[in-house]
């Protein structure tokens, strides 16, 4: 590690009665990767927008290679070589990847916009993330791990300095991780400074030279990270033990719930969908069932396809209990007691500017009415019980969606559809994209929900969680399924390797 390069000294910060930071203190070096480690609300996503100048401090400084520098916004922070990848995506749907990179930043040839250059410039940082996308094609059509790697090829573009990601693998497979990482090491040679922070511990250890621990608020301690280990950073995230991370009770599997056959899935031409091809499984009482798989490998859209979203484009057969259902639109799943909790909680599980309340009835709306008029009284009692039941952290029902933590917005989708009484629960990353502590208790959820006698089938590029959590995995690649697994049976290795047949 070469010299100081980035000193964020006494930050304190509040909003209203709340202290968000409380006299907090971190440094980075020239060519260092520093994972900045917490639960959700520990401070770390507030710290890093006072560094990218979404926020100012009330109290403390910025000093870069030892001056203060005044950073009051996000043009001001590029000035002084500071750029951040969000978490959450700050994209232009409409708009196409080469006009995102350079968003604010178009290229001009006199008065006109030099779509040609920009489109080339684009091309360099797609390739050198290996992304397999063409810079004319619009966001919205791209899935959301390879949105989230055009962030960070608009981060990349700015050829900044001290580098902040937040979460830059929550939506992206273990080999275009890898691919990061190998981008990650190429900067930090090149004597750039990156504040790298993460969910997931294996990423760490991969790619981390230092780690600096905050909780509530406030900051705990930097260690080197061949010096810890991750039972040592949970402790201090949590500041309590962790011991065990993956609860599974053993559950009695009954009879089968759920059967698909020979299901194929032919995407509209222009589509970017994965097709999917004769896949066949099927899933007991109280069992789960876990599906591995690379980005892109088609395990969303065969969710996709049972809960009733491409019904015009899928042939194959569909048993819920030994009984045939026809399933041609998302109703007729959850009339046949399917639910389906999608990977994007902002984009498409949740309606962020609703109460959680109103979150958790949307798909029961008919059954909370009576003559035209909703009965609040009843709805109100089923709110109440959800949120006590999944221990939702909220000051009440009316709390909007959008000001909760990333578990506690997970937990709402869950309680909406377990209101619906499903046979069969459909969990696409339910764990993406929040902290330890919570995963911990979304995961005693899914055992507890096994219990009961629920069929439960769940997504995760995580192998470590898939593996943890499952009765069963499946692994798919390029739209067929290609292997099975018990969970005594399955390794991170194995399954990698039938994830890539």
């Amino acid at each position: 590690m070469g010299k100081v390069l980035l000193e964020m000294k006494h930050i304190s910060k509040s909003f209203g009665s709340v202290q968000a930071l409380k006299d907090v203190s971190i440094d980075l070096h020239e060519g260092e990767v520093l994972a900045l480690m917490g639960e959700n609300g520990a401070g770390k996503s507030t710290l890093m927008n006072i560094l990218s100048g979404s926020l100012l401090p009330q109290e403390g400084g910025i000093y870069v290679d030892g001056q203060q520098v005044n950073v009051t916004d996000p043009v001001a922070a590029r000035k002084y070589g500071i750029a951040k990848i969000h978490q959450e995506l700050q994209i232009v749907p409409e708009l196409n990847v080469a006009e995102n990179i350079f968003l604010g930043r178009w290229f001009k040839k006199g008065a006109l916009v030099d779509f040609g250059r920009m489109e080339e410039e684009t091309q360099k940082y797609l390739d050198m993330l290996e992304l397999d996308v063409k810079p004319a094609q619009k966001l919205k059509d791209l899935r959301i791990g390879e949105q989230q790697l055009v962030e960070i090829a608009k981060a990349l573009s700015l050829d900044a300095r001290i580098l902040v990601m937040d979460e830059p693998t929550s939506a992206i497979s273990e080999k275009e991780a890898e691919k990061l990482f190998t981008i990650i090491r190429r900067l930090r040679s090149e004597g750039r400074g990156i504040i790298y922070i993460t969910h997931r511990m294996e990423e760490i250890f991969k790619i981390a030279d230092r780690l600096t621990v905050m909780r509530d608020g406030e900051y705990i301690g930097t260690v080197n990270a061949a010096e810890t280990n991750t039972d040592e950073i949970i402790r201090m995230m949590v500041g309590r033990d962790v011991s065990e991370q993956y609860p599974k009770d053993p559950t009695e599997k009954g009879e089968v719930v759920f059967e698909v056959k020979n299901l194929t899935y032919t995407p509209p031409e222009g589509s970017f969908r994965r097709s999917l091809k004769n896949i066949s499984l099927k899933v007991r009482r109280g069992e789960v069932l876990g599906i591995a798989g690379l980005a892109g490998a088609g395990r969303t859209e065969f969710f996709e396809c049972v809960a009733g979203v491409h019904a015009k484009e899928v042939t194959g057969e569909v048993y819920i209990e030994g009984k045939p259902v026809v399933i041609r639109k998302p109703e007729d799943a959850i009339e046949a007691g399917i639910s389906f909790a999608t990977e994007d909680r902002k984009g498409s599980g949740l309606v962020l500017q609703r109460s959680i309340g109103e979150n958790i009835s949307l798909p029961l709306l008919k059954q909370f009415s009576k003559y035209f008029f909703m009965d609040l009284k009843n709805e109100g009692k089923a709110w109440e019980e959800q949120i006590e039941a999944l221990r939702v952290k909220a000051p009440g029902s009316g709390t909007l969606a959008s000001s909760l933590s990333g578990g506690n917005q997970q937990k709402v989708i869950l309680a909406r559809w377990l209101l619906t009484k499903p046979k069969l629960l459909l969990l696409d990353e339910p764990t993406r994209g929040i902290d330890v502590g919570a995963k911990a208790e979304i995961y005693q959820l899914i055992n507890n929900l096994a219990k009961t006698g629920m069929a439960i089938l769940v997504v995760s590029s995580e192998l470590p969680e898939v593996i943890g959590i499952s009765d069963r995995i499946v692994t798919f690649c390029e739209g067929e399924l290609t292997g099975e697994f018990l969970q005594e049976e399955a390794t991170q290795e194995k399954l990698l390797h039938s994830a890539t047949k």
